[in-house]
């Protein structure tokens, strides 16, 4: 009995050390990562014709209108100001949401 409780001690111990080691392992490697390698990666990025979209954010006023609020503020993108309540409409969405992307 005294074996069986010491067996299953030892094991509980090695899986919390590993759960520990598996949650922390990725996060300190993603901390160690040299900054020099970091500047090279922007350094070799400038020059290729980086764009900025010019989106002209707007929260959706409810939880509901997530699909017209992502729809009009992808939209912004090309200049054009639509109401989000109008682009709802124009989709359909109720307080059940809005039935597919095609509308």
């Amino acid at each position: 009995m005294r074996t069986d409780l010491l067996h299953k001690t030892v094991l509980t111990a090695a899986g919390v050390a590993a759960t520990g080691v598996g949650i922390a392992g990725p996060a300190i490697a993603a901390q160690a990562t040299p900054a020099e390698k970091t500047a090279q990666v922007q350094a070799d990025r400038k020059g290729h014709g980086e764009r900025e979209l010019d989106v002209r954010y707007e929260a959706q006023p409810n939880f509901y209108y997530c699909g017209p609020a992502a729809t009009r503020n992808a939209i912004s993108v090309l200049g054009k100001n639509i109401d989000v309540d109008a682009m709802a409409k124009e989709m359909g969405t109720t307080e059940n949401g809005t039935n597919s992307i095609n509308d």
